[in-house]
């Protein structure tokens, strides 16, 4: 599975690379990210919970990057795994400068495997997609926050059921016909709504 595209920050280059290098930004704005730590000089090991479709759970993983041009982009390696499958990711991030902004293009090559493989390709692309979108958004309310200074506070992040319902939302419209959208939709966000309440009421009890 290919994951690739640009996204554009309206960040200076300087900013969006220290963010980029930064394992306590990222694990901020990484959706579903529980933790996220320095291993060595240019490695990080961390856990990240991963919905898509009806497989979830927790991702034990490393990220090794190599290959760093200060302030131009790097390689990176990814390396997960899970109860429920293992992935597996390798490419590139490249920066580039657009006016006062800075242009991140990202070209990585992943392979999935074990039961959230089972879910299907279509399905495994989409949620991808829109993992990697809300992250970079995410990553954009921080560079957004941060301003000319390292210490300025930090934006609120999405809860997982936020996260869970823009995935939803994101492959409903990437897969489901345009006329049956809202009806799809609707029921995904009823039934997150059902699973919340429940879990509020158990820790009630």
């Amino acid at each position: 599975m290919k994951i690739q595209g640009t996204y554009n920050f309206d960040a200076p280059r300087e900013r969006v690379w220290r963010a980029l290098l930064d394992p306590a930004v990222l694990a901020r704005t990484l959706p579903g990210c529980e933790r996220l730590e320095r291993v060595g000089e240019n490695g990080f090991q961390g856990a990240l919970n991963v919905q898509v479709g009806p497989v979830k759970g927790q991702f034990q993983g490393t990220l090794q990057i190599s290959d760093l041009r200060p302030l131009e982009g790097y390689h990176m390696k990814l390396d997960g795994k899970g109860p429920n499958g293992f992935m597996n990711g390798e490419g590139d991030l490249r920066l580039t400068d657009n006016g006062s902004s800075t242009t991140l293009a990202y070209d990585l090559d992943t392979q999935v495997g074990g039961r959230v493989a089972g879910v299907g390709q279509r399905l495994l692309e989409s949620s991808a997609r829109s993992i990697t979108r809300q992250g970079l958004e995410g990553l954009a309310r921080e560079l957004a926050a941060m301003g000319e200074t390292a210490e300025a506070p930090s934006p609120v992040q999405p809860t997982q059921a936020e996260i869970a319902a823009r995935v939803a939302s994101d492959v409903a419209r990437d897969l489901v016909p345009p006329e049956r959208r809202p009806w799809v939709i609707g029921g995904v966000l009823l039934v997150l709504v059902a699973v919340v309440l429940l879990l509020v009421r158990a820790c009630g009890g």
